[in-house]
């Protein structure tokens, strides 16, 4: 299949404490972009075991291409222990050693990438040498006309400088929360990082989010702010991230104004939070208001 969407990263299981969903920010994406119609592939690796096949599984009923994503002979499929807190705020405890960690630039994948519209990434497989080594080679094969999407998923202990100044420098649109601004601040010693996106790192849209209060999306030229949309009741807010990014990059790549892609990206994440876990099944009535432009 034709594969103009692609995202780079990792597949993990999130282990709750009622049972496993399919999770990982970059696989979030892939699933969130299938759902909403978009010809996408993930380029990750599994462990040959029943969660790496159930992983695959669930991705190809949606409709993405599979084949990109590599069979670890030795390592399991990642996993992620999520612990929520009253309010639905995950904590998540990373296992490590696992098969993402070294997912391979192989010549199917950059094969895939020469020809990709779009381009969704973050930093966690980066974080070891090997992952680095990966992604540095499949970046080398992206068209100039592709758009590359950066989601960096910072934690506070897994700053490492030169990793992120690849992944900001390589990446045209990025999405980081108000905490990972803070984080990025005082990582790089700037007083605004917002500009410094724009300027220093040669960015061209930035969506600033707020959780439930919304988000900012600053282009260039434009610049959209969103209120926010209130969750319901009984849901957490793991992946809803995820889907403000897969919603944006929908929009982006259609050629949606500012506005337009910021309240489709805040729509699909409040939807998200609104619901256990992180790839809800999405509603036919709610796909057809989130892509129509």
């Amino acid at each position: 299949m034709l594969t103009s969407y692609l995202c780079w990263g990792e597949i993990l299981w999130d282990m709750f404490p009622d049972g496993p969903q399919l999770g990982g920010a970059v696989a979030n994406v892939a699933y969130h972009l299938a759902a909403l119609g978009a010809p996408v592939g993930l380029i990750s690796r599994v462990g040959d075991d029943q969660l790496g096949r159930d992983a695959i599984a669930q991705f190809a009923a949606l409709g993405a291409d599979t084949s990109l994503i590599q069979v670890d002979p030795e390592r399991e499929t990642g996993v992620v222990v999520v612990n929520l807190s009253n309010d639905g705020e995950p904590k998540y405890s990373l296992k490590t050693g696992k098969a993402w960690e070294r997912i391979e630039c192989t010549p199917a994948a950059q094969t895939a990438v020469a020809s990709a519209r779009a381009f969704c990434f973050g930093t966690l497989s980066q974080r070891l040498a090997s992952g680095r080594r990966s992604f540095e080679q499949v970046i080398e094969s992206l068209p100039e006309d592709c758009v590359a999407f950066c989601d960096p998923n910072l934690r506070p202990h897994h700053i490492d400088t030169s990793s992120l100044e690849l992944a900001m420098r390589t990446a045209d649109v990025v999405k980081i929360n108000d905490v990972e601004a803070e984080l990025l601040a005082k990582a790089f010693d700037v007083a605004d990082v917002v500009d410094w996106l724009l300027s220093s790192m040669d960015v061209r849209m930035v969506a600033l989010t707020r959780g439930p209060d919304g988000s900012r999306l600053i282009s260039r030229d434009a610049e959209h702010d969103h209120s926010g949309l209130p969750a319901s009741s009984g849901g957490d807010n793991v992946g809803a991230g995820d889907a403000y990014v897969a919603a944006l990059v929908w929009h982006v790549i259609a050629g949606s104004t500012i506005e337009r892609a910021n309240v489709a990206a805040n729509r699909y994440g409040a939807f998200v939070a609104s619901n256990r876990g992180a790839t809800p099944a999405l509603p036919g009535e709610l796909h057809a208001e989130l892509i129509a432009l």
